[in-house]
């Protein structure tokens, strides 16, 4: 229940998912809660950088919402995990570096893992066509993480000239 409209200034009013936001005097506030892109730390190619904005603290995600994800337990917070080099299969596109350490920020490893990679590196057969299916990569970019369409922004390690 509310409380009465003359106790709202000394009310601390903490909304669960779904509810409005409301003003210190109790009501309806319908200013953006939100950072706006604007203000992200951007990469290279002008997309937020996502990993940045965690660990400069401009944005802090939350690990679960009550009703819908359990808080992440001790046993499933990842803190040390290797990158991964995938080999591009075209001679002309420079190899990808996979950020482990970017990803498992504030998921855990059975979001990707078993369902959408396995865990032994080489069993997955990645292609890009895949990633734009909206499979591997494409599960969460284009969608809820960074757009796929620049190349280079994966696509990051010079393949080593053979002489």
């Amino acid at each position: 229940m509310d409380p009465a409209p003359a106790d709202w200034p000394n009310y601390q009013y903490k909304r669960e998912p779904g509810q409005f936001k409301r003003s210190r005097a109790g009501l309806i506030d319908p200013t953006p809660d939100v950072v706006s892109l604007k203000f992200l730390p951007k990469d290279n190619y002008g997309f937020v950088d996502w990993a940045k904005a965690i660990k400069d603290g401009t944005i802090s995600p939350v690990e679960s919402i009550p009703g819908i994800s359990k808080p992440l337990k001790d046993e499933d917070k990842v803190e040390n995990t290797q990158d991964i080099l995938i080999k591009s299969k075209m001679d002309f596109m420079p190899d990808v570096l996979f950020p482990h350490t970017a990803h498992t920020v504030w998921l855990k490893c059975s979001v990707c893992h078993p369902k959408i990679f396995r865990k032994k590196a080489g069993d997955n057969n990645i292609s890009m066509v895949a990633i734009w299916k909206g499979n591997f990569c494409g599960r969460c970019h284009d969608r809820v993480a960074f757009p796929i369409r620049n190349c280079f922004k994966c696509h990051s390690v010079p393949k080593h000239v053979k002489k």
